[in-house]
């Protein structure tokens, strides 16, 4: 599975994914991502949530769960002039948590942290010159993310948590430069980077009945400190001649331009209604202009959920749970001097398996990322994700009479 993860990366077609690490992957998964990406405050003994670690208290003293998911985005980029229409899909996630203890749980899992795909096409003059160079860009990769969260229970109302993660994976990035009047001599550049960086977050949960039944609160929050990704870089640059000849200019290894992860919180809350409504909400800042490159700027997410929890009922579709929410996210750089901002909204379904607390949950997500103004690019997308909930019973003692 880390393999797949490794190699078969193909989770986006952004050009907006040539811009610091590429785009970055939003952590709620499964339940979550339908209800607008919120996850501080939320606890279920049926789901994990992967946003807060301090969650995995709720797993009660018998259970295992295990969890995946895959999606496919369809995306149409418009400039002023042109439109291209893209279609990506991969695994999202594959996660497990369980008890160790009555006070202490324990999660794993693999997810892509970040993900670059880009393709695209510049023409340039040169002064003096009678003929433009034409470079075709391309890059490809991205950071993946292995973690294991543990979660402290304190008492009945208050859960500490904690996620360690080992941050990995390539980027290749390549440029291919050539004058038209030489389309039988184009020259490569390419770099291939692999970056490597452990990752550490801490985080809270307090949780409280309201009186009435199925009526309660949660708040959370999670702090994760700066951390730096370091690496090797492979240079080459690549000269192909009219004979097809192609010989290798230059080509060296080095230490690769480190990349400050930012130090990052949040906080949220959910409140439940009788059992039958959740409302919650989170609010996230990434300090990201700590990276000397002015591109980068501190990047901010909100976003509000909202869901109609299942019932004890016989009935097929009382038991479902009906999901939507809305998520914003101002993002971590600017282009051409401007922020390339991103809105979504989203809309679920839960629906339970057979004799079982497993369920299956379907999100659809539909957004807007960037502008046709000042020449960049508006990103209109559609996004649908399944992901399994397995649910079993593990160390039963049986007993035959």
């Amino acid at each position: 599975m880390i393999s797949i993860f490794s190699l078969a990366q193909n989770n986006t077609s952004s050009p907006y994914s040539a811009f610091g690490i590429g785009d970055l992957e939003n952590v709620a998964y499964g339940r979550n991502l339908a209800i607008g990406g919120t996850g501080y405050g939320i606890r279920d003994s049926k789901y994990l949530n992967l946003k807060n670690p301090a969650s995995l208290t709720s797993i009660d003293s018998l259970s295992m769960l295990f969890e995946m998911g895959t999606f496919i985005k369809l995306t149409q980029n418009s400039t002023n002039e042109y439109n291209n229409y893209y279609k990506d899909g991969n695994l999202s996630h594959l996660a497990m948590g369980h008890r160790f203890t009555p006070w202490l749980m324990g999660g794993f899992g693999i997810m892509p942290y970040s993900n670059i795909g880009y393709s695209f096409k510049t023409i340039k003059s040169i002064e003096s010159e009678n003929s433009p160079v034409v470079s075709q860009w391309k890059g490809t990769g991205g950071i993946n993310k292995l973690f294991y969260s543990v979660g402290l229970k304190m008492g009945n109302y208050f859960s500490l948590g904690g996620e360690a993660a080992y941050l990995y994976g390539p980027i290749n990035e390549e440029r291919k430069s050539i004058a038209a009047v030489q389309s039988d001599s184009p020259t490569a550049y390419s770099t291939n980077s692999r970056y490597s960086a452990f990752s550490y977050k801490g985080a809270f949960q307090f949780n409280t009945n309201l009186g009435k039944k199925g009526t309660n609160l949660v708040l959370g929050g999670v702090f994760s400190p700066a951390q730096k990704l370091t690496g090797k870089s492979m240079v080459t640059i690549e000269q192909t001649y009219s004979s097809s000849t192609v010989i290798t200019v230059y080509s060296d290894e080095d230490k690769a331009t480190p990349i400050f992860m930012p130090m990052s919180y949040g906080g949220g809350g959910s409140f439940t209604w009788r059992g039958k409504y959740l409302v919650a909400a989170d609010y996230e800042i990434f300090n990201w202009s700590a990276n000397k490159p002015k591109e980068y700027i501190d990047q901010t997410i909100w976003s509000v959920g909202l869901e109609r929890v299942p019932q004890n009922d016989r009935k097929f579709f009382k038991k479902c749970s009906y999901r939507m929410g809305f998520r914003y996210d101002s993002g971590y750089f600017m282009s051409k001097g401007k922020a390339i901002e991103d809105g979504r909204f989203t809309i679920g379904i839960g629906m339970p398996l057979r004799n079982s607390k497993s369920t299956v949950n379907f999100s659809l997500e539909a957004g807007q990322r960037g502008t046709t103004s000042l020449g960049l690019i508006r990103e209109r997308y559609t996004k649908m994700s399944l992901a399994f909930s397995f649910h079993d019973y593990w160390f039963i003692k049986r007993r035959i009479d």
